[in-house]
């Protein structure tokens, strides 16, 4: 069998159909204006001018840079702009066929494998493969079964397919006083490590990962009271691990930034609700909330009971983290709050405000939200008065107080 022949010289003709003579094509990398160099032979050892000039016949040996991608614009000698073509892909040659067939993809997405397995049919074939010296022909059989998302091949060994989860499966169990956590085989994308970049990372969590809380380690929680222990995984360059903290301590969860985690250290010594605790400490990494349990226990940090509720996270964490109320906690800003100074919500979530106020006759306080007064209060009864300044301020929102009054406590729920 024959093959036909590739064009041996790229030859270009101008609008008047007769060879471009003198023409100009100016090389560049696809979709950009970086330039690209062209070769004059196979060798690619001499690179063409860039632009190629084209010959008194509107030819010239273009060879193009293996894996590369071209855009090409074509001039007169003149200089007029007669077209561009972008995208212009370098042909797959024979060495690049046998190079590609002799490490075929794994079944499923290449990045990560992920994919579902479908069917995988008995097939035998044969390839034939073309260099400059030899031909070879190899036969090639594909047999195997698909039985629960496993491939099991007839030669022998197997391919199992790690589950993409919506709900993420986690369990917690109680033994020796000690709770153990644990999230079983799954996918999760991340968001970067850097705060200005929006790419997002897919993990493979191809086996079970655990934290364990050490028994007389309270996480904050109080004897006799119920507690929620969110559950977070954590990104660590592409290993993830396991993370808990108390939701009553306030901590960011909107999946929005990166987070830090101290040592559980096994000694029973992690008491805090307000800090993240991890087999290993880890500075500024991506998160995600893949579940919580609730548990009550008899006394904190002997961890005897199992857990009453275990729930999985999906991808609705940032709605639910985002609310009012949710991982927040009452603080007395005084100390850092004044009146007639403007300040800024930049939570990324609503915060509650209220400020005490007092002083005797004919003085007054207003409270200003995105520089309109919605709430005023005056003395004008005779007698000393103590009153209240409140709201919710959206997040984004500039809010200041002001007034003769006397301020006091200044409390904001964030």
């Amino acid at each position: 069998m024959a093959s036909l022949t590739p064009t041996p010289k790229q030859q270009i003709f101008g609008a008047d159909g007769l060879p471009l003579v003198g023409g100009k094509i100016y090389t560049y990398v696809a979709g950009t204006t970086t330039p690209l160099a062209t070769y004059t032979d196979y060798t690619a050892n001499t690179a063409n001018t860039n632009p190629v000039i084209l010959n008194s016949l509107g030819q010239a040996n273009i060879w193009l840079a293996a894996a590369s991608s071209y855009k090409f614009s074509v001039y007169t000698s003149a200089d007029v702009l007669l077209y561009t073509v972008d995208n212009i892909l370098t042909p797959l040659d024979s060495l690049s066929l046998i190079t590609s067939l002799a490490s075929p993809p794994p079944i499923g997405s290449t990045a990560p494998n992920t994919g579902a397995f479908t069917t995988l049919a008995a097939t035998t074939g044969t390839i034939t493969t073309v260099n400059a010296t030899t031909v070879n022909a190899t036969t090639i059989t594909a047999t195997g079964t698909v039985t629960a998302e496993t491939l099991t091949f007839e030669g022998g060994g197997s391919m199992t397919k790690v589950p993409e989860s919506v709900i993420q499966p986690i369990t917690a169990t109680v033994a020796a006083n000690a709770l153990t956590v644990t999230l079983n085989p799954t996918t999760l994308e991340f968001r970067s490590a850097t705060l200005t970049s929006g790419t997002v990372v897919s993990r493979v969590i191809a086996s079970t990962i655990s934290v364990v809380v050490s028994s007389g380690s309270t996480l904050g929680t109080v004897s006799a009271v119920q507690s929620r222990i969110v559950v977070l995984a954590l990104d660590n360059a592409g290993t993830v691990e396991l993370a808990v903290v108390n939701i009553s301590g306030g901590t960011n969860l909107t999946e929005t930034g990166l987070i830090s985690t101290t040592a559980e250290g096994g000694a029973g010594a992690a008491d805090s609700a307000s800090v993240v605790y991890s087999t290993t400490a880890r500075t500024n990494l991506a998160y995600r909330v893949v579940g919580y349990i609730e548990s009550t226990q008899a006394t904190a940090g002997t961890w005897a009971t199992a857990p009453s509720t275990i729930q999985g996270c999906g991808g609705q964490a940032l709605t639910a983290m985002s609310s009012l109320g949710y991982g927040q906690v009452w603080t007395n800003v005084s100390a850092s709050r004044a009146f007639s100074t403007t300040y800024y919500n930049t939570t990324g979530r609503p915060i509650a405000l209220t400020i005490n106020v007092s002083g005797a006759n004919n003085l007054d306080a207003t409270l200003t939200i995105n520089a309109t007064a919605i709430q005023t209060i005056s003395n004008v009864t005779g007698g000393s008065l103590g009153a209240f300044l409140t709201a919710i301020i959206t997040p984004g929102s500039s809010y200041s107080a002001a007034g003769s009054l006397t301020l006091g406590n200044w409390f904001e729920l964030r």
